[in-house]
């Protein structure tokens, strides 16, 4: 009888760790090299070599004595690799047709900017036509009190008044739309 049918017939008879033990020290690295070659990562060959053992530790009982045990551990390797592959798989492929809750959220939140801003374009063009300018030139090119005063012929106190007027008007045609906002954030 040789060695390896020893330890198979220990094993079987009691689940002895040390024999155990000495089958994974036997074997830890020939089966980390075949998952290391299969698979391409350090990281995805150990989980596998642990995911071997512990079948094979599962399933002392089912061990046969005909087959060398060798050709046991690299069957239940084998057999884990593909299940693994399988599942990932699986994974990617459910990932890809699966909507993320980030696309989802991203999506409405776009819809509702744009909705929002064409609700600000269209309440600006109700201002009276030097308060619109104002604003514009204020809060859409970003020109200082100074610039627009300039700009425009007219003191910059004067601008303050059209902003704050601009403001204050924006505020109540917005009113509808800002319920809208708070309304749906507290639903996000």
């Amino acid at each position: 009888m040789t060695s390896e049918s020893t330890d198979r017939l220990s094993i079987r008879i009691t689940p002895d760790e040390a024999a155990f033990e000495k089958l994974y020290g036997e074997y830890h690295q020939k089966v980390y090299f075949y998952f290391r070659k299969q698979t391409h990562s350090e990281f995805m060959a150990e989980e596998l070599v642990q995911l071997t053992f512990i079948k094979l530790w599962r399933h002392l009982d089912r061990l046969s004595d005909e087959v060398p045990v060798s050709s046991q551990i690299f069957r239940i390797a084998r057999t884990t690799l593909i299940d693994t592959l399988r599942k990932k798989a699986v994974e990617r492929e459910a990932l890809q047709h699966a909507q993320l809750p980030g696309e989802h959220t991203y999506t409405e939140n776009t819809v509702y900017a744009h909705c929002l801003q064409e609700d600000i374009q269209a309440a600006v063009e109700q201002l009276p036509p030097i308060r619109k300018k104002v604003f514009q030139l204020s809060r859409m090119q970003g020109l200082s009190y100074q610039d627009i005063a300039r700009e425009l012929s007219i003191s910059t106190k004067t601008v303050e008044d059209h902003l704050t007027k601009a403001t204050k008007q924006l505020k109540l045609l917005l009113r509808y739309s800002h319920v809208l906002l708070w309304t749906w954030l507290g639903a996000c």
